[in-house]
């Protein structure tokens, strides 16, 4: 599929409902953010050192926990001082964090698990989603995390998130970003709807730190609903409907001068 079609990600809807001015800044003015939160770079990180191991069990030669390691640790620091740390947090003990959160990930896998897919590519075109839309739609494009087969023959589809704290019920439920995962494995790889599985794990790093996940699903509606909110944002990013929507996470804002001198 011709990427120099416009095209919407996940992370590009969630940073416009998290602020539709982040958004113009990032991916219409393309400024260079002033730092790279240390959470975001810490959670990066770590899915490339979860990738890397799950590529490994294709090739049959499982890294060790120690492979994982050298792995995030590369990814960690690419930018140097540009990484922010924010509260308690600072190098040592997210390095200490790190190798606590991919032991317990080695450890926790299962050897009689089927890697399927790992940070595999998807796209599809939304206006084939929703024919009878009048408007022109762009495609929708995406990685997802990993697809697993489990020994009884399940697929499941893995969302793998980094986090201080439990998330609620109702965030497990609403997790776009599995509905997203869904589309595009059905959409775009040619998965069987009525096969898949959907599971979240979270790596909690937080005072104890532990490995949680939890099965869920994703329906015909929530698919729909999915699809409908994106072509909402996408009406009011060609609208140019941006503003500044101030919160918590601005103190985290990678263009918080950008934003005091709009």
């Amino acid at each position: 599929m011709n990427q120099e079609k416009p095209h919407l990600s996940y992370s590009q809807i969630q940073c416009y409902i998290t602020c539709p001015l982040k958004y113009r800044f990032s991916y219409v003015d393309g400024l260079e953010p002033e730092f790279t939160p240390s959470s975001l770079q810490f959670g990066s990180a770590i899915h490339q050192a979860v990738a890397a191991f799950l590529n490994s069990t294709l090739n049959g030669d499982h890294l060790t926990a120690d492979n994982m390691m050298d792995v995030w640790r590369d990814a960690w620091r690419p930018n140097g001082d540009q990484i922010r740390f924010f509260g308690k947090e600072d190098d040592n003990l997210l390095t200490k964090k790190a190798g606590e959160l991919l032991s317990i990930y080695h450890d926790y896998w299962n050897h009689d698990t089927e890697v399927l897919a790992v940070e595999e590519f998807f796209a599809f075109d939304l206006a084939e989603a929703i024919p009878d839309n009048p408007e022109s739609l762009p495609d929708f494009i995406g990685y997802i995390d990993s697809i697993e087969k489990s020994p009884t023959g399940e697929i499941t589809v893995v969302d793998l998130k980094t986090a201080a704290r439990k998330p609620s019920q109702f965030q497990i439920q609403n997790n776009g970003q599995l509905a997203a995962y869904g589309l595009g494995a059905v959409k775009s790889l040619g998965f069987n709807p009525d096969e898949l599985k959907y599971r979240l794990d979270y790596l909690m790093k937080g005072p104890n730190p532990d490995l949680i996940s939890f099965n869920t699903t994703r329906n015909e509606d929530d698919m729909r609903r999915f699809i409908k909110m994106t072509t909402r944002v996408w009406k009011g990013i060609n609208q140019d409907v941006f503003y500044p929507k101030p919160d918590y996470y601005c103190q985290s804002c990678q263009w918080q001068t950008a934003c005091d001198e709009w």
